[in-house]
This record gives C-alpha cells, structure tokens and sequence, in this order.
C-alpha cells in the first residue's frame, strides 16, 4: 500500500472502525447530539444498567441477556465520549453482596473482564497488547468461560478458611459454609511434591453443569412445578442460601481458574505451570484450554469452542483468553475494573426465528399457571423444539407478545429453550394481543398475585389440576419415591375415580390397577410392592410429597426431626417451627395444617398403615472416623447421611485422602470410587453402611 494512508497505524484504524460502528449504531436507535435529549437518555440508561445490575448480581434473575447488556453499557460510553460534561465515574464491579451474609474482605482486588463480541474486537485487544509489549511472540491461554459466580477461596497452610463472593471486588458475602457442602472441593489441599504457600487466594466459578440443571428441572417437571430458567441464576440462588443442605442437594460444581493474593512462596510463571499446581494440590482445573501463539489461532480456537460449546457438560457463555505468561501480566498491569491481559470473547447465544402460535397455561401443584409458548418448530441446538416457557404473566407483557408474531427463540444457557425477543417490524397485521386469564383454566376459579409476587395462582385446593400434579409429586423421587406411578398411571387412576388424595394411594387394590391401560398382572403386583414397602419410607419424605409451599427436601427433613411421626407433624405448630425452618415456612405450614382437608389426607395416610417416622437415633459410635460419600443413597439424602456420621462422632470429607476410612458407593458413584481403590479405602454400600451405623 503507498500514499498517505500506508502511514496510518493499524490501531488507529481499528478506532475509527469502532467510532464509526457507535455513530451508525447511535443512528439506528435514534441517538442524536443534542445535548437535552442525550441527558436524558444518559440518565435512562443509568437508570435501566442499575436494575439489570441488581436482578443479575443481587437477585439471580437476570431479564436480558449478555449481549443486550452490553449494548446498553455500549450505548451510554458513546454518549458520555459525545458529552463529556455529563459523563460519570466509571462503576464498579457489579456488586453481588446480598446483605444476608456476613462480608469478607479480597486481600488483593477481585476484578472482572473486559469483552469482546466481534473477531474485530478481539483483533484490537491483541493489537493493543502486542504494541504495548513491544512484541510479537506471545504465547495466550485459550479457555472456556464457565457461567456461574465469581468465587474466591482462601487456603492457610493448605487448609480452607474462606469463601467469598465476588462483591464489588474490595469485599464480597462469605459464603464458606456453603461453599464447603460442593463435593469436589477439598477441604484441604494436597501436598505433594507441590506444597501449598502459607496463603492463596484462589479465584474461580460456582456452577451446575448440565446434567445436575437436567435432573433438577426433571424433578420439577414430574412435580407440576416451573422449571428453572437458567443454571447460572439456579447456582447463585442456591450458593446464597441460608440451608446449606439445600447446596449439598443441588450437587453445585467449582472450577478454578486465577490467583489473587500468593504469600510465602513463589506464584506460578505461566497459566499452564498454574494449572499442574491445581492438579497436584487436588482441585478442579479449566477443562479444554488451548495454548494459542498468534491472533488468528486464538479465534480459532474461540470459534471451536463456540461450536462445541453444548457438548462440554456445563454452562458456558464464552472464552477467555488470557496472556501466559505471569511476568508479562506484571508489565502490562490492570485496569480500574478489569486485567489488561484478559479479555472475554462471548459467544452469542444460538437463537432462530418462528411463529408463535398460541400461549397456553399450566396449571403446577401449588397452583401457580405458568403461561407457554407454542411456536412453529425449529431446529436449535440439535434438537427441535415446538415450546418454551414464559415463567410468568409479567414476562409476557414485558415483550408484548401477541399470537401470530415473529419471535426469536435461543437457549438459555445453551440448554432450554427461551423466548427472548418479538420482531416487531415483522409483527402482521392480524397478531393477536394475549390476554392472562382472569379463571383457573382448569376449575374456574378467580385466579389473583400475592403482594410482592408475579406469580398468579389459583386459589382452589381441589382443582382437579393441581390435584393430579400433586399426586405425580407425592409419588416422585424426591418425595415418598412410589415407581411405575407415572402421569399416565395417575391420570387414569384420577379418572376412573380411585385416586383422589395422597392417601387413596394404599387403597388400590388389584384390580383397580389392572383397570388400567397397559398395566398387567405383573405389573400390578409390583406397584402393589411399591406401595406396601413405602408405608416404611422416612417420614420427610411424606412431609415433602404433601406439596406444602415454602416446604422442599431439606425443610421436610427439619419438620421431620421436629415431628417423629405422621400424627406429630398434624399436630405441628408453636414458635419452634419458626425457629427450624423460619418464618415464611412456618406460616405455609400453619396455613396447611389449618385446612381440614389437608388433616383428612393426614388422618388417612395413617390409618392405611403408614407407619413413617423421623430418622432414627443412630446406635453406632465411630469417634473420628471419616466417611466420604458418592452416588445415590436410596432413601437417604446427602445431608441426611451426614447427619447420621455426625451423631456418630464421625465426620464427612468431600475428596477421598489417606486419613479417609470409608467411601460410602451408592448408584452413579464417580471418580471418588476409583479414588478409594487406588489407596485401598474401604468401600461399602448403602447396605453396609446402614449397618454399621445401626440404622434400621
């Protein structure tokens, strides 16, 4: 090239690209430079940044996506660039303190990333940092971006001390009592050839990976209950929960991935030499990271893992890409908010554009109708699907959508389908504006909101809808665990008028069942089996299947404890039911105990020989003993088993070491199981373990 423009430099260029790409963007959405209208839209920006802020980082319940934040974060430095007089300080990390917490303080600022959305944007972030260096020949770690919350660990002397949140990046809520339930972090860290310093701080990402996301959304489908949105808000509202049985039971996952504060022995020189230290000391690492040497390779590699991104196995929204080299970091130094040597590359979300056909309503177990939508069938993700849910009446409104609109439909997460916009330009003519409906679709009754929730309900305890979805419930897994009882079986049961209540269940008899469509001899005695050997079954779990609201496993355990039985739990009331669950629950719970309905369903459960009672006081004694559990364990919940080792003056570990005892080997059992065999732990299963603690 020759003439004046051979002179330009390459970045300068790349400026007037991004210049010239804000003020056609700014033209489409009707910016101007008016000073007046250009406050008054800086402030509606600010304004609308903030609540995003707070539903994403405060409350788990973030209204947009990635992208559409961004662009709205794009739009304000454009103006604020166009008026200098009104811009402002940039902001902070976004702040994910929640004010339950106790806070904790970063001994080295915890900061985030900047992004890039465009290879264009990326190029200029590898310019920027080759000119900076003043070289060429560097070498860049290619990773996944995991999507859940930012977490930082502190390790004393190779022992956990400390789990805090993000926060605003000086201090963040400490969450180490949860963090500690999530089985592949080790409590302490493994020394090796590699001991650890006499402090670090390690940064990376709570998550639920995919398969944890499909069983719990699977356990709510069963129950008639809304299927969670997104895995990353799933994540946040369970690491932030005041139970943290409940985070034992949510199987929550870790990665780490970055340092902060590193005292008594030299940090790592590089990413990779980073991520053999996390090995030996027995953490989990990034998986599929690249070594890239040149831009192009880097992009490369992002758009690898952009195109395999669904088969990973957990939740990722990007790449990040990171400079190896540690002494490098040093020189090109950080920025207010972010590392200048990292940078973000997002994925945009998958997304294709249908037809909405019709919005209809479900009708959960608790009453809650959650409207859905039909739409034309599209192929996304690999798979086709014909629906989504729209969680809630608000959300409808706030994409005004209309049947008959044009509507672009992605996968929350990469994993459920997610309504996320309307093409209005595209809307016809004839599209129909949807109207909530005022009755229960199902009984009829006057539906309303409780003050404070968008929720809508439907009052009617014997809607026939909620009725049939709390049958499907009491007989699920998670509650009193009855198999072969499907929806099908239970519809047809519900209809032939055998099966009106959860006690109607232990008045079947033979024939009733074999009335049934599709049910034969043999399957009819084993769903007679099924029923008697419940009658046994641990009395939280009957709690459970009652569908109170407010009450979930690890409540009915607590009202179990504080029942002993079936009768105990009727007669349940006073001001310790507040202190073991809290207020909400107890009110819920008083609220259902006061129906002489729900007494009925008690009264009769009882009296058709269910016999269920509270765990029983275990008889072993095994001071000092450690027990490290993996799999499933019928009849008994994570946090439950526990609790028996507890009582024991046992203790439970979440990795498997040489101080380890036992390894408890249930159904699924993972790595842990080889781990107990390499070092020649003594392995039992449910059945033994039962029996050594003296467990009925």
């Amino acid at each position: 090239m020759t003439g004046p423009s051979a002179r330009v430099p390459r970045l300068a260029w790349l400026l007037l690209f991004l210049v010239v790409a804000l003020t056609c963007h700014a033209a489409r959405m009707g910016i101007t430079s008016d000073s007046d209208s250009a406050r008054r839209r800086i402030q509606e920006l600010r304004t609308e940044i903030a609540r995003h802020d707070d539903l994403y980082f405060k409350q788990a319940k973030a209204e947009i996506s990635d992208a559409e934040y961004d662009r709205l974060k794009q739009e304000l430095q454009f103006l604020e660039a166009a008026h200098p007089e009104l811009s402002a300080p940039p902001p902070e990390v976004g702040d994910d303190r929640s004010g339950r917490f106790p806070t904790g303080v970063h001994r080295q600022r915890m900061g985030s990333l900047d992004k890039a959305y465009t290879e264009t944007e990326w190029r200029a972030f590898h310019t920027k940092v080759t000119q900076e260096l003043g070289r060429s020949d560097l070498v860049f770690v290619v990773e996944p971006k995991y999507d859940g919350l930012a977490i930082s660990l502190t390790y004393e002397r190779g022992v956990l001390v400390r789990a805090v949140t993000r926060g605003n990046g000086v201090e963040g809520d400490d969450v180490t009592a949860n963090v500690r339930m999530i089985e592949a972090l080790p409590p302490t860290l493994q020394a090796g050839q590699l001991p650890p310093p006499v402090l670090v701080e390690l940064r990376g990402e709570i998550y639920l990976d995919d398969a944890e996301f499909a069983r719990l959304n699977a356990e709510r489908e069963s129950a008639g209950e809304v299927l969670f949105a997104h895995p990353r808000n799933l994540a946040v509202g369970t690491l932030k929960s005041a139970d943290p049985a409940e985070v034992a039971e949510r199987r929550l996952s870790i990665v780490l991935y970055g340092w902060g504060a590193w005292e008594g022995a030299k940090p790592p020189q590089s990413q990779l030499e980073f991520h053999g230290q996390l090995r030996a000391w027995g953490l989990p690492v990034v998986k599929g990271s690249r070594i890239v040497r040149t831009a192009d390779e880097a992009w490369t590699a992002v758009r690898t893992l952009a195109r395999g991104r669904t088969t990973l196995g957990f939740p990722t929204d990007g790449a990040v890409v990171k400079l190896d080299d540690t002494a490098l970091r040093t020189r090109i130094g950080e920025g207010p908010t972010a590392p200048r040597w990292a940078v973000a590359c997002k994925f945009e979300p998958e997304k294709a554009v249908t037809r909405l056909r019709a919005i209809t309503i479900q009708v959960g177990r608790t009453g809650v109708l959650t409207p859905v939508a039909e739409f034309e069938p599209l192929e996304l993700g690999g798979a086709t699907v014909a629906r989504a849910t729209l969680h809630n009446r608000d959300e409808i409104k706030r994409h005004d959508l209309r049947i008959g609109d044009f509507i672009e439909v992605e996968k929350a997460g990469d994993i459920i389908p997610a309504v996320t916009g309307v093409q209005v330009q595209r809307r016809p003519a004839e599209a129909v504006p949807y109207v909530f409906p005022e009755r229960c679709p199902s009984c009829q009754t006057a539906v309303a909101a409780k003050p404070g929730e968008v929720a809508v309900r439907c009052a009617n305890t014997r809607c026939p809808a909620q009725r049939q979805r709390r049958l499907e419930h009491f007989a699920s897994a998670p509650a009193v665990g009855l198999k072969g009882f499907g929806p099908a079986t239970i519809s047809a049961l519900v209809r032939a008028g055998r099966l009106q209540g959860p006690a109607d269940f232990y008045r079947l008899t033979r024939g009733d069942l074999l009335a049934v469509e599709g049910v034969g001899e043999k399957t009819a005695d084993r769903l007679l089996a099924e029923i008697e050997a419940s009658k046994q079954a641990e009395l939280a779990g009957f709690i459970h299947g009652l569908s109170i609201p407010q009450v979930g496993a690890a409540t009915a355990f607590e009202l179990a404890e504080l029942s002993g039985d079936l009768a105990g739990f009727g007669r349940l009331g006073g001001s310790r039911v507040v202190d073991a669950v809290g207020p909400a629950a107890a009110e819920a719970v008083a609220d259902f105990l006061a129906r002489s309905e729900n007494q009925a369903d008690i009264r009769g459960l009882i009296t058709s020989g269910v016999s269920a009672k509270a765990d029983q006081p275990v008889r072993a004694n095994l001071p000092g003993k450690v027990f490290v559990f993996t799999g499933a364990l019928p009849g008994l919940t994570r946090a439950q088993a526990a609790k028996q080792v507890e009582a024991a003056g046992g203790a439970v570990r979440d990795s498997v070491s040489g101080k380890t005892d036992y390894v408890v080997a249930g159904e699924g059992a993972g790595a842990k199981l080889d781990d107990a065999r390499r070092l020649g732990v003594t392995v039992l299963t449910p059945l033994e373990f039962a029996q050594l603690l003296g467990l009925p």
